[in-house]
C-alpha cells in the first residue's frame, strides 16, 4: 500500500487542487457505495478518528470515520485559502497543513524563489515531514503549481529542491500551468522560463498544462450529484 502527497501551491495550484480532491471523493463515493476505507482512498487520503483528541488516530481498516487529505496548502496570499476552508471541503484539509502569508508575491519568480523560499524552508518542511509521518509508504509528492505566478513558479520550484534534499528516494510529480499567449501579466515569460529551469534540475516527472486550455466546470449527473472536470 503506497500513498502520495499532494503540495498545492499559489492561487492556480490551489484552485486546480481543490477540483481535484473533489472529484477524488466523488468518483471514490461511486465505487464504493458501502464507504469502506480500502486501499484507493488510502494513497490520497487518511481515516481520522475525530474522537482522538490532536491529529486524531489514523484507522487503517472498516468504515471510513473522517478522510483527511494527504496535502500540504501554500499560498504567500490567504484568498483561495480562506475560501476553500469556508468551502463544501473545509472538513477534509487538516488546518495545521497551511501556510499562507499576506503580501504575495507580486508576479515575480525571484521573490516567491528566493524571499519566501528562504522565509518559509522550516515550515515548509515540518508540514512535509508531518505529512510523511503519516504514510506507510510514501511513494510521491505531487506538486500543482503555475509557471506565470510569482507564488507558484517562485516558491513551487524551490519546494522541489527541498523536496529532492529531504526525500531524495520519493519521487517528484509536478502539474505545471503554463500561461497563455494572451496572460496580461507582463512578467509571466520570465517567471516561466526561470521555472523550468529549476523543473529540468529537480523534478522527475512534469506534465505540463496550458492554461487556455484549462477550465473547470460542473456536469450534473442523475440523482442531484455533479462531476467537477479539469
Amino acid at each position: 500500500m503506497t500513498q502520495s502527497v499532494v503540495v498545492q501551491v499559489g492561487q492556480c495550484g490551489n484552485q486546480i487542487g481543490c477540483c481535484f480532491w473533489d472529484l477524488a471523493l466523488r468518483e471514490h463515493a461511486a465505487v464504493n457505495q458501502k464507504g469502506i476505507y480500502d486501499e484507493a482512498i488510502s494513497s490520497f487520503f487518511r481515516n481520522v478518528d475525530t474522537r482522538v483528541v490532536g491529529d486524531g488516530g489514523s484507522i487503517s481498516k472498516g468504515k471510513i470515520c473522517s478522510l483527511k487529505a494527504r496535502a500540504v496548502l501554500i499560498d504567500m496570499e490567504e484568498g483561495v485559502v480562506n475560501e476553500i476552508l469556508q468551502g463544501p471541503l473545509r472538513d477534509v484539509f487538516d488546518s495545521k497543513q497551511l501556510i499562507t502569508d499576506i503580501s504575495g508575491s507580486g508576479n515575480n519568480w525571484a521573490v516567491g524563489h528566493k524571499v519566501f523560499g528562504s522565509l518559509y524552508q522550516e515550515q515548509i518542511l515540518e508540514k512535509l515531514r508531518k505529512s510523511a509521518e503519516h504514510c506507510d509508504c510514501l511513494q510521491c509528492f505531487f506538486i500543482i503549481h503555475s509557471m506565470g505566478g510569482g507564488t507558484g513558479s517562485g516558491l513551487g520550484t524551490f519546494l522541489l529542491k527541498v523536496l529532492e534534499d529531504e526525500f531524495p528516494e520519493v519521487y517528484r510529480f509536478v502539474t505545471s500551468i503554463y500561461p497563455s499567449g494572451e496572460d496580461d501579466v507582463i512578467t509571466s515569460p520570465y517567471n516561466s522560463i526561470l521555472a523550468m529551469k529549476e523543473l529540468n534540475e529537480h523534478a522527475d516527472c512534469v506534465l505540463p498544462i496550458d492554461n487556455q486550455n484549462v477550465s473547470v466546470c460542473e456536469v450534473y449527473l442523475p440523482g442531484g450529484d455533479y462531476l467537477c472536470i479539469l
